[in-house]
């Protein structure tokens, strides 16, 4: 009987603390459709469709549960006929007026007539509900053709 208890609290000391960090995850899953505002491009030359660019976009998040968020973000971007790397600073900003900002770095490849893009996200902070918040995550997405609209399927999770 004695061990059993004894069992028990020891699992309950090692369970408890990761019952609280979970409390205070935040998982988001949403996709951010976005517009290209702005694009300042440079050919670099030294090989054949080179080019650095600064991006800024904006669009609208849109949740799994129905709610809905703006979305801004600065991106540079390292390609070469269209395949590369891509870095950027993104916030989410919420009706209650909540802000999550974060990183993004990953990658862009041609596929046929759309651009497909792939990475990691990394939490570095926020306001409301997101005060003091760290996390990670990934993203993928694609625009389609040439244009300026892209969308962005990504899964945080945020940790308070």
């Amino acid at each position: 009987m004695r061990k059993a208890i004894t069992v028990l609290l020891a699992a309950l000391a090692l369970l408890g603390p990761a019952a609280m960090r979970s409390a205070q995850a935040e998982d988001l899953e949403f996709r951010a459709v976005v517009h290209v505002t702005s694009a300042q491009s440079q050919d670099v030359g030294d090989v054949d469709g080179h080019v650095l660019s600064l991006v800024r976009a904006s669009g609208i998040a849109s949740f799994q549960d129905g709610s809905t968020a703006t979305t801004n973000l600065v991106a540079q971007t390292d390609y070469v006929k269209g395949n590369g790397t891509n870095a950027g600073y993104i916030n989410l900003t919420f009706d209650d007026g909540s802000v999550l900002w974060y990183q993004a770095a990953g990658t862009a490849t041609v596929d046929g007539n759309r651009t497909i893009f792939k990475g990691m996200i990394t939490v570095i902070g926020g306001k409301g509900r997101f005060a003091g918040a760290k996390g990670d995550g990934g993203y993928n997405g694609a625009r389609l053709g040439t244009g300026p609209d892209l969308f962005l399927d990504q899964m945080i999770s945020v940790k308070k």
